[in-house]
C-alpha cells in the first residue's frame, strides 16, 4: 500500500493483454482497485460513469496522443502514460496534452507502483459535492446522449463538448481541456467558436427538459446542478 495507505482505483487503459496483466498484477498486489479497458472509448465511458483515481494510458490507444487530450477534459485524476521512451517526440507531445508522468517499457512494477504514488500524492483531492444529472444519460461508446429517454440530437463536436462536462459531473471543466475534447486541433479554434457550440448545446439540453450549463466567468463549464443557477457567474 501507499504510504497513506489510500487505496486507489485505477484505470489501465491498453490494448495489449499482456501489459494490461502486468500493471494490473503490481497494483492489485498494492491493495488497489483495477478497472480495464481495451479501446479508447470503452476507458472514455468508464471515466465517465466509475469515480477513478489514477489513470495509466498506452500512448498508442488512440491516434497520436488524442486520446490523452480527451481523457484530461473527462477527468482530473493524473494521467500516467505508458509509451517508449526512445520516442522524445511523443513523450513530450503526451506531457503537452495533459500526462504527469510517462513509464517506459518494460514495465518495471515497483517502479510502476512509486511513479502511481507519487502521482497521486501531488494530485488535488476532489470537493464533496454530489451533483444531480438530472435524468441526462451519456454513452459515449454508442455516441448517444439523451434526457429522462428523450434523445438529444447533437453534432459530433457538441456530443465531445457534452461528454467532456458530464463526465465532471456539476464540476468545471476550463475552456482549454473542452477546445482538446472536442476539436483534432483546439489551437485552430477559438473562445467564441467554443461558446457558440455551448450556447447551441445549452439550448438543446433545456429544451429537453434539463436544467443546462452553467457558464463560470473566465473558468469554464459545468453542467447546472442542484443548488446552482442557469447561467453565467
Amino acid at each position: 500500500m501507499p504510504p497513506d495507505s489510500t487505496r486507489l482505483r485505477a484505470l489501465v487503459a491498453t490494448c495489449d493483454p499482456a501489459e494490461v496483466g502486468t500493471i494490473a498484477g503490481a497494483l492489485g498486489g498494492a491493495g488497489h482497485e483495477v478497472a480495464t479497458a481495451y479501446r479508447a472509448e470503452t476507458a472514455l465511458a468508464r471515466l465517465l460513469a466509475e469515480p477513478i483515481d489514477v489513470v495509466l494510458v498506452d500512448a498508442a490507444l488512440g491516434v497520436g496522443v488524442e486520446v490523452i487530450a480527451r481523457m484530461r477534459a473527462y477527468t482530473e485524476a493524473p494521467l500516467l502514460v505508458v509509451a517508449d521512451l526512445r520516442d522524445e517526440r511523443l513523450v513530450v507531445a503526451a506531457l503537452e496534452a495533459g500526462a504527469v508522468d510517462v513509464i517506459g517499457r518494460p514495465i518495471r512494477p515497483l517502479e510502476l507502483l512509486a511513479r502511481v504514488h507519487a502521482a497521486t500524492r501531488r494530485a488535488p483531492r476532489p470537493i464533496g459535492v454530489v451533483p444531480t444529472l438530472d435524468g441526462l444519460r451519456v454513452e459515449v461508446d454508442r455516441r448517444e446522449a439523451s434526457v429522462a429517454g428523450r434523445p438529444l440530437a447533437l453534432t459530433p463536436t457538441e456530443f465531445e463538448l457534452l461528454a467532456a462536462i458530464a463526465a465532471r459531473r456539476g464540476g468545471v471543466v476550463d475552456h482549454r481541456l473542452l477546445l482538446r475534447a472536442a476539436w483534432p486541433d483546439p489551437a485552430a479554434v477559438d473562445l467564441d467558436t467554443l461558446r457558440s457550440h455551448l450556447n447551441r448545446l445549452n439550448g438543446k439540453l433545456i429544451a429537453a427538459g434539463h436544467p443546462g450549463l452553467r457558464n463560470v466567468r473566465t473558468r469554464g463549464y459545468a453542467l447546472h446542478v442542484e443548488g446552482g443557477r442557469l447561467g453565467d457567474e
